[in-house]
């Protein structure tokens, strides 16, 4: 039924119940069925023209937000939580300031009060010629790795970079880590972190950038020639994680959305704690991680998980090493950073070997340095 004017009805119902028109008439003009109009013109019988009165007229709406919850609400949006996109802000009066209170009146006192989410949704866009890549079916079958550099405490603070994997099957955050570029260190911190709560991925899906794949110009400068011996490859090489590489955005869809998701909660979430450091900021990132995956990500079939078992603490920190090669000398030692290193054997005594010999020296994310020969 289409909302209609009262008197207007009321004039319809009492030209029925008068007899000057039938109901049918009546119901037609309204829109409703003639039961309706019979039930109409029986109240008017009964109460006159206050039956098409509303029989909320002049009472005060349960439902409706209290004025104080309304000036509290608006006072932590402006202070406490200034910034904060409004969905985020909602999970937070209902989990953290014990406000219970729906998004769309939410809504409709933040924007009363002149303010607008800062999440900003933008247009749909053409359809992509190339439609995105459907998710994969298990659980560690590929995982969607990046950098991102942004303000991420702040305009006032300096860029720095945060390094991301998500699962493609869940949606699931595995990793994350800040650092001031994009590094080596940064990708192996977060394998790190992968590696030990949950195994061995299948594979990794990345960039087209140096960091995954060396590319180094013939002398001619026509032919390309890849050194499969680059760190990060290295490492994946020994586990027996494939590493795929591409420069189609469409294909990398999920940690494009994430970075979109983290510029928005993390950013306001590391303001609301007032971490401001690279190093304050690796520390929370496990609690924001957990949070995160507990709201968004799918649940993970285990029984059809292909992540591989984890190695050991040990052989996780000489996996994630970074690899050089060296010649020694007369006296059996190194050159390393400007330092010249001794070689030993295992039992702690110089290691006998013949000078312009070639070493394989690796150096572990937790700074051991190891030499092979």
């Amino acid at each position: 039924m289409k909302k209609l004017n009262s008197k207007y009805v009321e004039s319809i119902v009492k030209k029925a119940a008068e007899g000057k028109i039938t109901s049918r008439d009546a119901a037609a003009k309204l829109g409703v069925s003639r039961q309706y109009v019979n039930r109409l013109k029986k109240a008017y019988g009964e109460r006159g023209a206050a039956a098409f009165e509303h029989g909320n007229r002049g009472k005060s709406r349960e439902w409706k937000t209290s004025c104080e919850t309304e000036k509290r609400v608006i006072e932590l949006y402006s202070g406490k939580y200034a910034g904060f996109n409004f969905a985020h802000f909602l999970e937070k009066l209902n989990e953290d300031e014990g406000i219970a209170i729906g998004y769309r009146p939410l809504y409709r006192i933040l924007s009363s009060a002149g303010f607008a989410s800062p999440k900003k949704h933008r247009a749909k866009r053409e359809r992509a010629k190339h439609p995105s890549r459907p998710r994969k079916e298990c659980f560690g079958e590929l995982l969607q790795i990046d950098a991102s550099i942004h303000n991420w405490f702040g305009p006032e603070h300096p860029k720095a970079t945060l390094h991301g994997a998500i699962d493609d099957a869940t949606g699931m955050v595995m990793g994350l880590y800040f650092d001031k570029e994009e590094t080596l260190r940064g990708y192996y911190e977060m394998a790190r972190q992968i590696l030990t709560k949950y195994g061995i991925p299948a594979a990794f899906y990345g960039d087209n950038r140096t960091i995954f794949e060396y590319r180094k110009l013939s002398e001619k400068g026509k032919t390309i020639d890849r050194d499969v011996h680059i760190q990060f490859k290295r490492m994946c090489q020994t586990l027996g994680i494939e590493l795929i590489t591409t420069s189609v955005s469409q294909a990398k869809g999920r940690i494009e959305r994430l970075w979109e998701t983290l510029q928005s909660r993390l950013i306001s979430e590391l303001r609301l704690r007032g971490i401001t450091t690279i190093d304050g900021a690796n520390r929370y990132l496990p609690e924001f991680m957990a949070d995160h995956n507990r709201r968004f990500a799918l649940v993970p079939d285990m029984e059809k998980s292909l992540f591989a078992e984890p190695p050991a603490p040990r052989e996780i920190d000489f996996y994630l090493s970074t690899q050089y090669q060296r010649v020694s000398d007369n006296g059996s030692a190194i050159s390393l950073f400007g330092k010249r290193l001794q070689l030993v054997d295992d039992w702690g005594g110089v290691a006998l070997i013949p000078a312009k010999t070639v070493v394989d020296v690796y150096v572990t994310l937790s700074g051991k340095i190891v030499a092979v020969h």
